[in-house]
């Protein structure tokens, strides 16, 4: 990676193809580097440029997601940059369709760094407007939007009287799965509670990893796979986890 600029890793950072370590390496990059922090805004922009001129009657934001999903597994050198060029002057459902040919590009094998993968989503959720879908510290208002948008029902809970607020929740992946991201606060630390089903799988206990100052913890319990990451301390982490595994609401 260029010591004074992202380069090409900046299409790859903001399509959350880089590796875990990588992308703690642009996203610390971007906070000393003005440069790269507006050419990144730049393509936020081409892209929400595309979204917003998308009308009710093209694809559904299901399709979208879907689409998401496939770009995030596709090879990212040349044709993102054909792709990036032919987007700005192709109209959106030029646009529209270009993104689908690329979505056919042979995928890359899935990754099996499940804490990398984990990392990357919250690296993603800090970027900008990008935290939460559905924003509200009232679990039954965060509860059923979940409905509809997922195959499970996500537990949601608010610890604020232990120093965990909810915040709001979003869908989000988690490799080539689709997870519920629910969103706390502690103090001016977000944690990501990430879970999915786990069917057949026997109850395990938090074990805890760290990475670049991030800590992550995985536990089953119920038939569902849990993962908490944030930069806040450990032992904080662990409390959030034994309210969560044994909730008393």
């Amino acid at each position: 990676m260029n010591e004074s600029h992202l380069g090409e890793a900046l299409h790859a950072y903001l399509d959350n193809e880089l590796s875990a370590e990588r992308a703690l390496e642009a996203h610390s990059h971007l906070g000393s580097c003005p440069s790269c922090r507006r050419e990144l805004a730049q393509m936020r922009r081409l892209r929400d440029v595309l979204h917003r001129s998308l009308g009710p009657s093209e694809p559904s934001v299901a399709f979208f997601r879907t689409l998401q999903q496939s770009l995030r597994q596709a090879d990212p050198g040349r044709w993102r940059r054909r792709l990036a060029r032919a987007a700005w002057s192709a109209g959106p459902l030029a646009a529209a369709v270009l993104l689908v040919l690329f979505a056919l590009q042979p995928a890359r094998p899935p990754s099996n760094d499940l804490t990398g993968e984990v990392l990357a989503a919250h690296l993603r959720s800090l970027q900008p407007g990008h935290l939460t879908d559905v924003m509200s510290s009232d679990r039954h208002t965060v509860k059923p939007w979940f409905q509809g948008k997922l195959p499970f029902s996500p537990p949601v809970l608010d610890f604020s009287g232990q120093g965990f607020t909810l915040e709001g929740g979003r869908l989000d992946y988690v490799g080539s799965q689709e997870v519920a991201a629910l969103v706390y606060r502690s103090g001016q630390h977000a944690i990501n509670a990430l879970v999915w089903p786990a069917p057949g799988e026997r109850d395990v206990a938090p074990r805890a990893e760290t990475r670049a100052g991030f800590h992550a913890l995985h536990w089953v319990s119920d038939g569902m796979a849990w993962w908490l990451v944030s930069d806040i301390g450990e032992a904080d982490l662990q409390r959030l986890a034994s309210l969560l595994r044994t909730p008393h609401q």
